[in-house]
């Protein structure tokens, strides 16, 4: 019921047990590791971390000591058999996850001598993921043994990490009876997360790690929509993926030409993530109709994805086109 438990029976007539040493060497090796030991009530008691441990042959020997500063030493079970273990000595689990993502599969089938295209949800585990920001996406997974058989009512840890912040504990969920596991997971921010299940006495811990990538993202207006060649117009926006970097957030203004967004001016946010930029056309003939937006790209130290504005349109009318 607790194979990594080791117990060694100690008997000592006169003064009794003092202490006493668990030592483990992996077969061929003849390199020796020390084990914590406790000792009490003419017993030395240790614990096998076959989680850290390579797998294989071991040899086990204990050594006892009296309070006279006697002792004694032995690699034998009860039945005088070599004390060898094979590793691991709970069973493996393994942790099977990812972010759900459905996409419709059309099938051709032949019915009653008609050929239909048959449509079906299908659905898919991703270990990594890009939303928007505030959008939820939704993970889900399964915690079985080594023979496939699912692990149910089993708590796992969720513990999130990004470059700018350290691990730490976010969440709790449990298996059902099928071994399956969900989470929601909030777009709040690019980060790794890592589900963690700590295994019991007859089962090993297990780990898996997905990747949230999250898009940056920013409002944009404009202080006028119909202009003069000649006068300026302002673009102003608010940061939404927050915090901004210590010497603020890079936003690319862009306009669409010949086909392609084109940048034509950068701006710096301020700490609380506003940002504004002046342009003035100067070089408009007839009625033109500009597109806008703003480009958010991916800095060091910004915990957010390559993110876009939505798009607004000026209007300029200029001089006579020759």
């Amino acid at each position: 019921s607790d194979p990594t438990a080791v117990s060694v029976r100690v008997t000592d007539a006169l003064s009794g047990l003092a202490d006493g040493q668990v030592e483990l060497s992996r077969d061929g090796t003849g390199i020796w590791q020390a084990l914590p030991t406790h000792a009490a009530d003419g017993r030395l008691t240790s614990r096998i971390d076959d989680a850290g441990l390579a797998p294989g042959a071991y040899l086990l020997r204990a050594t006892a000591r009296d309070h006279a500063g006697n002792q004694n030493s032995t690699d034998k079970r009860l039945d005088g058999a070599p004390m060898t273990v094979s590793l691991p000595l709970r069973v493996p689990t393994s942790l099977r996850g990812g972010f759900v993502e459905a996409r419709s599969v059309r099938r051709t089938i032949r019915r009653g001598g008609k050929r239909r295209v048959v449509r079906r949800r299908v659905e898919s585990l991703s270990p990594s993921a890009r939303v928007k920001f505030g959008a939820r996406t939704h993970i889900r997974g399964v915690l079985e043994n080594a023979a496939g058989q699912p692990i149910p009512g089993a708590e796992i840890q969720v513990f999130s990490r990004s470059p700018i912040a350290p691990e730490q504990l976010v969440g709790v969920v449990r298996t059902d009876a099928h071994g399956v596991y969900t989470y929601v997971a909030a777009g709040d921010s690019s980060r790794t997360l890592r589900f963690v299940y700590t295994g019991t006495q007859l089962t090993l811990p297990t780990e898996q790690e997905i990747t949230l990538f999250v898009q940056a993202a920013s409002t944009i207006r404009v202080n006028r929509r119909r202009l003069l060649n000649g006068q300026a117009v302002r673009f102003a926006g608010q940061l939404r993926s927050l915090p901004t970097p210590p010497a603020g957030k890079l936003v690319e203004l862009q306009v669409m030409l010949s086909g392609r967004w084109q940048t034509f001016r950068t701006a710096t946010t301020a700490l609380d993530g506003s940002w504004h930029v002046k342009y003035r056309f100067r070089r408009s003939c007839g009625l033109l109709r500009y597109r806008f937006r703003a480009r958010l790209p991916a800095e060091a130290g910004y915990t957010f994805e390559t993110g876009r504005t939505k798009v607004v349109g000026v209007r300029v009318r200029g001089r006579p086109c020759r």
